[in-house]
């Protein structure tokens, strides 16, 4: 049996409820080995709070949490603040210790001395600043595993993401850098959903980490759905998509979607981030289909065996 991958999951936990998910996925699989967190987008320190929280509830407190970039690398952009973030999940009377160093330099450290598999649930922004900081983290990164991009793989699918979009200029320079990446894009990710049945199945769990994200996941659906609703097929049953398990699913079980190796552009294309299909391109991993019945079981499955 292969030894767990070690990685590093940079979030911006607390918004969509879709990152504690996948966290709680993280640690509900023997597969992974989490050493570190890094946040990043908006009140960092409250998400790191928020995952640290998530993390103690589940008996890991002993994995660090860094908070780090708050804005877009050029100030010209803006990050999702909805005002809820931390909601069914932090308490007033919650002591909870954070890393002293800044995410950026728990990135470099991480993947410079350990080869940590750095795994992006957020904007690239914590990973662009590290690059621009070490350069030599391009080397040192092992390869990158990220949410993020939209290819237009369907007709009328979307074309704008926000993990890559919100941060356009990070999502170039990471991109650009030469590591190796595998994408798991809106267009696949769009395609798996938590539902109300599902929801009650996860409410039979005894796990305190498993109930609060339940809460959780309670506070983020009608949020969810006052901006989805209007789409043509949304499923009013649905309470989450489930952009970031997926790509944590993907380190566990690549068979859950299919994989293709695309030449892809990074640009910037009236003012939106893109990858634009450029034979003269560097290669990247594209997720392209998803089994997303055979996923979200082994995700419900996978989270009620958490004690």
């Amino acid at each position: 049996m292969a030894p767990p991958l070690a990685i590093l999951l940079d979030t911006d936990i607390g918004t969509d409820v879709d990152d504690a998910i996948a966290l709680a996925l993280v640690l509900a699989s023997p597969e992974l080995d989490l050493r570190s967190v890094t946040t990043v987008s908006g009140d960092v320190g409250l998400r790191a709070r928020i995952a640290k929280k998530l993390l103690t509830l589940a008996g890991h407190d002993d994995v660090p949490v860094a908070a780090g970039v708050r804005e877009p690398v050029l100030r010209q952009r803006s990050f999702l603040w909805l005002g809820h973030e931390g909601k069914a999940i932090l308490d007033p009377s919650d002591t909870l210790s954070l890393a002293p160093t800044h995410a950026v330099d728990a990135l470099i450290e991480g993947v410079r001395r350990q080869h940590l598999h750095v795994v992006t649930i957020g904007p690239l922004s914590n990973v662009a600043v590290a690059i621009m900081k070490e350069p030599a983290v391009i080397q040192a990164i092992p390869h990158l595993t990220m949410m993020g991009g939209a290819l237009g793989l369907h007709p009328g699918g979307p074309l704008v993401e926000y993990n890559s979009g919100s941060d356009a200029e990070a999502s170039q320079i990471v991109l650009n850098a030469g590591m190796p990446v595998t994408l798991v894009p809106l267009d696949v990710t769009v395609q798996v959903a938590l539902n109300a049945n599902h929801l009650a199945r996860l409410r039979t769990s005894r796990s305190r980490l498993v109930q609060t994200v339940c809460e959780a996941i309670e506070i983020w659906a009608p949020l969810h759905r006052r901006f989805f609703a209007s789409q043509p097929g949304w499923d009013t049953n649905t309470m989450a998509l489930l952009h970031d398990p997926l790509t944590v699913a993907v380190l566990i079980d690549p068979s859950f979607v299919t994989i293709e190796r695309h030449h892809l552009r990074p640009a910037i294309v009236a003012g939106d981030f893109r990858l634009v299909a450029d034979p003269t391109a560097a290669e990247l991993e594209v997720a392209v289909a998803v089994d997303a019945p055979r996923f979200v079981e082994f995700l419900i499955e996978r989270l009620l065996d958490l004690p």
